[in-house]
């Protein structure tokens, strides 16, 4: 069972915990060497609101791989888009090894299915897995996630189900920004129940 979420931590304290590819990202993406322009959806939100919105699906994530191994240590950017009737997330986050204590970066694709008895959603992770290093190896968008949310996604289009380019025409994505407000409010408001 994971621990209880806390707050994270800020990352300018996380930096030094690190690996060396993670802490030179950081650097570039705080110089905007390699993400100049970079718009997020949440940009009004302070780290601690943005932190708190994601990290219901990161912990759904986690509970998905391997049976909790890692505690959760930091969300970093998420990306939704409404596909087969459902809202989709792919996001990036850090979590920490319960075995060696270090902090690894994972992907993870989660979409909710709606209960048919209630207002409540399931939980289904389609992948959870960890980013491994070179970070340069991986693709920061797909056909929903823009490059410029730096989401970092597995190599190979058919290991994530949402996005993937071999069926990009197919999928007719409607961009998170396309749903109508009243879905918005209604997953805003289970993942308040949730928590």
């Amino acid at each position: 069972m994971p621990k209880e979420w806390v707050e994270a931590p800020a990352l300018k304290d996380l930096l030094p915990q690190l690996s060396r590819d993670e802490q030179l990202r950081r650097t570039q993406l705080r110089n905007g060497k390699k993400l100049q322009g970079r718009v997020f959806s949440m940009a009004k939100r302070t780290e601690d609101e943005r932190d708190a919105f994601i990290i219901s699906r990161v912990q759904d994530a986690l509970l998905h791989y391997k049976g909790g191994e890692f505690d959760a240590v930091k969300p970093l950017m998420q990306a939704r888009v409404f596909f087969r009737g459902q809202v989709w997330f792919h996001l990036n986050f850090w979590a920490r090894s319960r075995c060696t204590n270090k902090i690894k970066r994972f992907f993870a694709e989660v979409h909710y299915k709606p209960s048919s008895n209630d207002n409540t959603t399931t939980p289904i992770v389609e992948i959870c897995t960890i980013i491994e290093e070179p970070l340069s190896q991986y693709r920061r968008s797909c056909a929903f996630c823009p490059g410029r949310y730096d989401i970092l996604h597995p190599k190979g289009s058919k290991k994530f189900v949402c996005g993937n380019d071999k069926d990009r025409i197919e999928q007719r994505l409607k961009a998170s920004r396309d749903l109508e407000i009243q879905e918005l409010k209604q997953l805003m408001a289970e993942m308040i129940e949730k928590k």
